[in-house]
């Protein structure tokens, strides 16, 4: 886990040269935990997997997120008060496997697109779109699904009162094209709940960013239970995210590898338009 950390932040310094710095905006801690606001973010994660269930073996993933808001796109409808898209792409070490030992690889490409409406209730917001897995992983069995993979996205969050976010964004994928011949059907359904508490100086907590997901085709749960501290403020003149969470499975589905303990780390540049 430590060398993942240090080779995140490795790549955090670079990413800062590359980027550059741009003026920070109001209430951007609101902005960085809604999932379909105006800001462009480059996030570094490390999702590290102390215990896993079937597997006596730590795994991790590297991952890189992006969240672009197509302003130019949306300002072509009337109707859209914005169109957002999120993509996350990871590098995955699985737990060691018996007979097969620990397998490295690029993971799935997950990419999320959503059309927000100007029409709204007060205080909410809301979007839909397609969601689609890319089989980025190759023939890597271990990291990826072999399977090109789409369906529907839809996100809604209510802000009841100053500093309090809650809502759902939830995402179904089914698959339509493989790429293995050995790849495996999928149906699967992610929901994120979202319940985040903001305080002063950018400080705030929330419920997992990482979806509890239902697998139709075995019939089985992966939870993430747990909780986030996380806090929004300059670096070098740039606004910065970062959060720390830990977050437990409850459910051993018999022979199936899965998380049991995940702790995950995010370091996030945010450019507000």
């Amino acid at each position: 886990m430590l060398s993942g950390i240090k080779n995140m932040v490795i790549v955090a310094g670079l990413a800062t040269t590359i980027l550059g710095t741009a003026a920070s905006a109001e209430d951007l801690g609101a902005a960085a935990t809604n999932p379909v606001s105006n800001l462009v973010q480059f996030r570094l994660q490390d999702q590290y997997t102390a215990s896993s269930y079937n597997a006596d073996s730590w795994g991790n993933a590297g991952i890189i997120q992006t969240v672009v808001p197509l302003s130019g796109l949306a300002s072509k409808f009337d109707s859209l008060q914005g169109i957002v898209t999120r993509a996350t792409i990871p590098f995955v070490s699985t737990p060691k496997l018996d007979g097969i030992g620990r397998k490295n690889g690029l993971g799935d490409t997950n990419f999320l697109a959503f059309a927000v409406p100007k029409a709204a209730p007060p205080k909410t917001v809301w979007g839909f779109g397609p969601a689609l897995n890319i089989p980025t992983a190759g023939d890597n069995d271990f990291t990826g699904s072999g399977q090109w993979q789409a369906g529907p996205a839809a996100v809604f969050m209510v802000t009841p009162v100053p500093g309090l976010q809650t809502g759902l964004l939830a995402f179904q994928l089914w698959d339509f094209h493989e790429t293995r011949s050995n790849a495996k059907d999928v149906s699967v359904l992610s929901l994120q709940p979202i319940l985040t508490k903001h305080f002063d100086k950018g400080w705030y907590i929330a419920l997992p960013d990482t979806p509890q997901t239902y697998d139709f085709e075995t019939n089985e749960w992966a939870l993430n239970i747990g909780g986030v501290l996380g806090r929004v403020f300059p670096v070098g003149g740039r606004p910065m995210q970062i959060f720390g969470g830990v977050y437990y499975n409850p459910l051993d589905n018999d022979d199936i590898v899965s998380p049991e303990w995940t702790v995950k780390m995010q370091v996030g540049w945010l450019f507000p338009q």
